[in-house]
């Protein structure tokens, strides 16, 4: 999109940290909840697929044969980690869903176009180690958060991508590239279009259901609903939906709770 608000104003207009008072308590207890759950899977944990120690992945096992859904966590290409997530595993592993938490590299460490290609390597790792240890893995339905639901987006046409949910995500990068987030992302205006769903060719056979919070950043819902209005107008399938009430944090309890509606449609698209 023009560009036609100031750097301050894009500053403020995705700093989501600042717009929830309470989002370094809701962190916190992120960890201390994830950090209990990987304490209980040891053997599939930092399953390296490339080079350096968040070049990895989790494996949480449902069981044989059961559908497989990769998490991408947000962070703006640059914070957070895999290990940060874990929290939302146990509701998925409930409902009879197997869980792979991809990591990646980060900004100022790795390009846009490298990022991509980790999450891309680590799809390819996940289904490897299924196949290993089953014999076939099912199409991989991949879901993402924040920079994690841009990440998913991306790679909506790898092999074994069954189709996408994609959280409070980011799908035009220009706006990235004028404000904060850039003074580690380094992007250019090449790599902003190149890696913009809102800008690529969009598959009408594979599913990207769409999901963003009533009470988030205006500029995090308008993400949502221009990739929305874009896909819809390629005939690409998938649902729209904006929770009301949530913010950019809260949103993720729709993914982690076992009666949360994130989960269901989850459940709906792979059960």
């Amino acid at each position: 999109m023009p560009i036609s608000m100031s750097r301050e104003e894009l500053d403020h207009a995705y700093n989501n940290s600042l717009a929830v008072a309470d989002s370094a308590k809701i962190i916190e207890a992120w960890g201390v909840a994830s950090t209990a759950v990987r304490t209980k899977n040891t053997a599939h944990n930092d399953l390296s697929y490339g080079d350096g120690h968040t070049v990895s992945f989790d494996y949480f096992s449902a069981g044989s044969n059961t559908p497989v859904v990769a998490f991408i966590h947000g962070g703006f290409w640059q914070n957070r980690a895999k290990s940060d997530f874990t929290f939302i595993v146990p509701a998925l592993i409930s409902a009879g869903i197997s869980v792979a938490m991809l990591g990646y590299r980060l900004a100022p460490f790795a390009k846009m176009n490298e990022i991509v290609e980790d999450v891309r390597a680590g799809i390819r790792a996940v289904i490897a180690l299924v196949t290993k240890e089953q014999g076939n893995c099912p199409d991989i339905w991949v879901t993402g958060w924040s920079a994690g639901g841009h990440l998913a987006a991306m790679v909506l046409d790898e092999p074994g991508v069954k189709g996408v949910t994609a959280i409070s995500g980011i799908y035009d990068l220009e706006p990235m590239r004028h404000c904060y987030i850039n003074d580690k992302l380094a992007l250019d205006e090449k790599m902003s279009k190149d890696y913009s769903p809102l800008l690529l060719p969009q598959s009408s056979g594979k599913i990207i259901d769409l999901f963003v919070g009533g009470a988030e950043l205006g500029e995090m819902q308008r993400q949502t609903i221009d990739f929305a209005a874009y896909r819809k107008s390629c005939n690409a399938p998938g649902i729209y939906s904006n929770l009301s009430g949530l913010n950019h944090y809260t949103i993720l309890d729709e993914l982690g709770l076992t009666n949360g509606k994130i989960l269901a449609s989850i459940k709906a698209r792979v059960l």
